[in-house]
């Protein structure tokens, strides 16, 4: 009888499929041969014992096949069974292989720990503000209606809804469920404590409808609430409610009062609810955690009458099965009717001049924009490069790794270990340190948000929702398994025979040619990965340097700013609030410390939101001439020297808001536009129409002022006077203003106590809202370029400690691996340079060839940022350049040590140990 392969004693051999047949094929055969024995034993003749045997046994082949099938069976469940088993042995072997060697584990796990936790850290910030649904019902169903237009002089802008196209689309659009408008702006609550400016909410009752608003207390603001005169009534936001009146559930029925009259409460809104977005002129410094603490409603009448004016943002809820594209065909068919609906308000030409259009699209997209997406998938790109670099360093380890234990494998190989029990013995140490390093990284990555968020700009919408939730984390257990099934089966690819692999341990543990390729790839990859790092991080920073270089035309240093609201109720007309900032701006200047003070809108909060068009005397504009629709600040006596604004002429005093001399300025890029080659001063210029029979005179030209932003061009702008062009308007500017205070000899933050007081003096109803420094809303300006340098930066140093770390293990292993061929060659007569140059060339070959692709990607990469990077024409050359010497230098310290053990190896030693 065959008894099939011989086993060793207190071994067994794995069952393949192979041996499976083998066993069931011995032991038929096995009672075949038994039963012809038998029948031999009783006088028959072998063959007709076999025939015999042969007829009872049936069909041989189908039943061997069905006992294969049931051995194979058996023989899954064992091993499933006994998977566990096998793997907490290999566990617990790779426990101990890597206490052996704790240098190997310990860069292996601190790489990838941050390699991975920089990566979910960025992963967090791009899930809560790109990737995570806004905070509404049905929110994939909500669509902005805005319109784009290109204003003459000022480039593309989008423009809010105007109250008449609002009611001409509520009434005759065909795609939404709901459709409203609302407008965002500060509002003075003078009850339940001291007053203060709360950010209110006005808006259409359909609004509430849009974002699926409910109350927590009370009701909601109803459809009569929003007609026209109707009582004004409030729902205070749940937060607000918490804040401002301690959670007592008796407000609702009570008032509001507020400084622009008293509204009733009717309700508290649930937690959480507020606007996707400001309002369309709001100040762009206040883009990010906007929140609103009331709500009240427009009151709109449909009858108008309606005016070319876009104060309102259009938010919709489409219908079941109605796309964005169609809502898009639906506004734009509308749009076509706004000059019949609306002729006074609305001409061809203004549409066709303006270039006036209507755009509906994902409200996310409008909250978001178009350049954040793109900045944060960005810096994501980049923390994965230093993943991939991480990466690419322990893969080497695991390589050395691999070599250094082939003959292990190969006496596990030969002893009948088949490649699912090879696997397992990979997985094991693999996975072991790559989900403990996902481990370890999300607890890193928490901090690594928390540092995020601290150097993050304010005007990232959805910010203060970034937190390491359960995607972040799912993220970092996904990378961390992924990675350690690679690396635990890579080395399965190369499996050799026992025999092979026996016979090269037998011959010492030399790297194999396939492997020094890999190891040469890896750290080839490392360098060029970053050196597209180290060239990104540097374009950017260059392009900040650029942007801080830049004028604004201002001098932000030693100046405090400071919104003051006046309650209308008390100051009812132009005269009352032009008394209070004369005797307020009196009182500033008197205090200790102060050199200079004045109002107006600050620059960069605000510039380029909205725009009037203005008109000059005497000279109308011609059919080929583009009406100018600018910036119309309110500016106060004083304000241009607190800022030190340069101004050629003169700049209006108070004797000039007193004598109503309408005394203008004017920016030079717009006085260059409307009276080109002409000296400007004493020129007409208003915004109530070219037939206007009072004009305000142009008595001074700021010829530089960048007040929209340091990267956009020079601002076109009128800084109007505190008096009107009529006396008797009631309300105007002049209600709500910002002071700008220039400090002298002391930090402008210890000026805010004294001015404080100094209003609680003056009319204790008038708050002093959000002081802050020039030099912060500055920082606040370019905080996005900065948040992006920081960050680029950040991950180029990791990735050239990384890739540093490869090189020098790169060069160690190298020193290793020819140690036989070093020795040989000294014992030859070769001199220390001769075996430095052995070492630094092999090395610097590696290097050169990742050099070259990491130009090439660098170059590339550059292209793709020239869009939204200031100043940037492209990746520079020397940019390139620098980061390659950079790297060079990095390679010949890393490399220095090995090259200098290669030196000292001992020659007989060497030779001895091949």
């Amino acid at each position: 009888m065959s008894e099939g392969p011989k086993r060793a004693k207190g071994i067994e051999l794995p069952r393949t499929k192979s041996r499976i047949d083998a066993d069931v094929r011995a032991e038929m055969q096995f009672h075949f041969e038994e039963r012809v024995a038998e029948l031999v034993r009783d006088g028959a003749t072998r063959e007709a014992a076999e025939a015999d045997v042969r007829s009872r046994f049936g069909d041989y082949e189908e039943y061997r096949r069905v006992t294969r099938d049931i051995d194979e069976q058996t023989d899954r469940q064992l091993r499933r069974a006994s998977f566990i088993s096998t793997l907490g042995r290999e566990l617990r072997h790779a426990v101990r292989a890597l206490a052996r060697h704790r240098t190997f584990s310990a860069v292996a796990f601190i790489t990838l720990t941050l390699g991975i936790a920089s990566s979910t850290a960025m992963f967090a910030v791009v899930d809560a503000v790109v990737l995570r649904p806004l905070p509404y019902t049905g929110a994939d169903r909500l669509v902005s209606v805005l319109h784009p237009a290109t204003v003459p002089g000022s480039g593309e802008r989008r423009w809010g809804v105007s109250p008449g196209g609002f009611f001409h689309i509520q009434q005759h659009n065909r795609v939404f469920a709901s459709f409203g408008i609302y407008a965002s702006s500060g509002l003075t609550v003078t009850n339940g404590g001291d007053a203060e400016v709360a950010q209110i909410a006005r808006i259409t009752q359909s609004v509430q409808d849009v974002l699926s608003a409910t109350p927590a207390l009370g009701r909601l603001m109803s459809a009569e609430d929003d007609a026209p005169g109707a009582a004004p009534v409030a729902v205070l936001s749940y937060e607000y409610f918490q804040r401002r009146f301690g959670g007592d559930p008796t407000v609702v029925g009570r008032n509001l009062e507020t400084s622009s009259g008293t509204f009733e409460i009717v309700g508290v809104m649930r937690s959480g609810m507020t606007l996707p977005m400001p309002g369309p002129f709001a100040s762009t410094a206040n883009l990010a955690g906007f929140g609103v603490d009331v709500w009240t409603a427009l009151r709109l009448n449909p009858a108008g009458p309606f005016y070319n004016n876009h104060p309102f943002v259009g938010v919709g809820r489409l219908r079941d099965g109605v796309t964005v594209d169609a809502a898009q065909r639906d506004m734009t068919g509308l749009l076509t009717r706004f000059v019949e609906w609306m002729p006074n308000a609305y001409s061809a030409g203004f549409l066709s001049q303006y270039n006036f259009r209507i755009e509906a699209r994902p409200l996310r997209d409008a909250v978001l924009g178009e350049e954040l997406p793109r900045a944060l998938w960005m810096l994501f790109a980049a923390v994965l490069l230093v993943l991939l670099i991480a990466t690419a360093n322990v893969a080497n380890l695991f390589l050395v790794r691999t070599e250094l234990r082939r003959h292990e494998a190969g006496v596990r190989t030969a002893l009948g270990a088949d490649r699912t029990h090879m696997a397992a013995h990979y997985l094991a140490e693999s996975l072991l340190i790559c989900l403990s390093a996902a481990g370890a990284a999300v607890l890193v990555a928490h901090l690594a948000v928390r540092g995020v968020l601290a150097i993050a700009p304010t005007s990232i919408p959805r910010l203060a929702q970034v937190t390491l939730e359960w995607p972040a984390v799912a993220f970092a257990l996904a990378v961390g398994l992924v990675l350690g099934l690679s690396l635990g089966l890579a080395p399965l690819a190369r499996l050799r025979s026992s025999i092979t692999t026996l016979r090269e341990g037998a011959r010492g543990s030399t790297t194999s040619v396939a492997g020094r390729w890999v190891r040469q790839l890896l750290v080839g990859g490392q360098v060029a990965l970053t050196l597209m790092l180290l060239s990104c991080g540097a374009l950017l920073l260059n392009s900040a340097q650029r942007l801080r270089n830049v004028h604004p035309g201002f001098d932000a240093t030693d100046v405090l700013a400071f919104g003051v609201e006046l309650p209308f109720r008390e100051f009812d007309t132009r005269a009352k609030g032009i008394a209070f900032h004369r005797e307020f701006a009196a009182g500033l200047a008197a205090l200790p410390g102060v050199a200079a003070a004045g109002a107006g809108q600050l620059p960069f909060e605000g510039y380029g939101t909205g725009c009037t068009v203005v008109f000059r005397e005497g000279r109308p504009f011609g059919a080929d001439e583009q009406t100018p629709c600018v910036s119309t600040p309110t500016a106060m006596p004083g304000f241009f020297e607190a800022l030190r604004i340069q101004v050629q002429g003169r700049i209006p005093d108070w004797g000039d808001v007193g004598g109503r001399t309408q005394a203008a300025v004017v920016t030079r890029v717009l006085a260059t536009r409307l009276w080109p080659g002409e000296d400007p001063i004493g020129k007409g210029i208003a915004s109530n129409g070219s037939d206007s029979d009072v004009w305000y005179r142009v008595v001074g030209v700021v010829p530089n002022l960048r007040a929209e932003a340091l990267d956009a061009d020079e601002t076109e702008a009128v800084f109007y006077p505190l008096t009107g062009l009529r006396s008797d308007t009631l309300r105007t500017g002049s209600d709500d203003l910002t002071y700008v205070v220039r400090a002298r000899d002391v930090d402008p933050l210890s000026l805010v106590a004294s001015i404080r007081s100094l209003l609680r003096e003056m009319n204790p109803l008038v708050p002093m809202d959000e002081p802050r420094t020039m030099e912060a809303v500055m920082a606040r300006s370019v905080a996005g370029v900065t948040f992006s340098v920081v960050l680029m930066s950040i991950a180029g140093m990791m990735g050239l400690v990384l890739s540093a770390v490869g090189l020098y293990g790169l060069t160690a292993h190298l020193v290793a691996a020819r140690r036989p061929e070093i020795g040989v060659r000294i014992a030859m007569g070769a001199g220390k340079g001769d075996v430095l140059r052995l070492v630094l060339t092999s090395v610097l070959r590696v290097t050169m060839v990742g050099l070259v692709v990491g130009i090439a990607g660098a170059l590339a990469t550059g292209r793709l940022m020239q869009g939204f990077v200031f100043g940037a024409q492209g990746m520079s050359a020397a940019l390139v350049a620098m980061g390659a010497v950079v790297i060079l230098l990095i390679v010949l310290v890393a490399s220095w040590g090995p090259a200098l053990r290669a030196l000292r190896v001992d020659p007989v030693e060497a030779i001895r140990g091949a």
